[in-house]
């Protein structure tokens, strides 16, 4: 079952994000508490960041895809797979390429 994102801003953008911030929101376990850490974690996996950007931006080579165009994908496609933690954030509207942002 999916859901829409009905979160508060601070899930997709941590304070300070994107650009007044040097490091990523991550948790004690290294891991994303925002869409937009989950986003650039994303990019920092050459291979998963090239499949995603085949998928959802066909025809772009994968070096020219920011990380604003895939956060604005999240937010159009505006779903979830599930509301626990970790919240699986779909980039794609079919789901295959998704986001997990845990708790602070």
């Amino acid at each position: 079952m999916a859901y829409g994102l009905s979160f508060s801003p601070e899930f997709f953008l941590a304070e300070g994000e994107p650009y007044d911030r040097a490091d990523l929101a991550l948790n004690a376990a290294g891991q994303p508490v925002s869409v937009w850490s989950a986003i650039v974690k994303l990019q920092q996996d050459r291979e998963s960041w090239q499949a995603m950007c085949e998928d959802c931006f066909p025809g772009v080579n994968p070096e020219h895809v920011q990380p604003e165009s895939v956060l604005e994908m999240v937010e159009q496609t505006n779903t979830c797979g599930d509301l626990r933690t970790p919240v699986d954030v779909w980039i794609d509207s079919k789901g295959y390429h998704t986001l997990d942002i845990y708790e602070d």
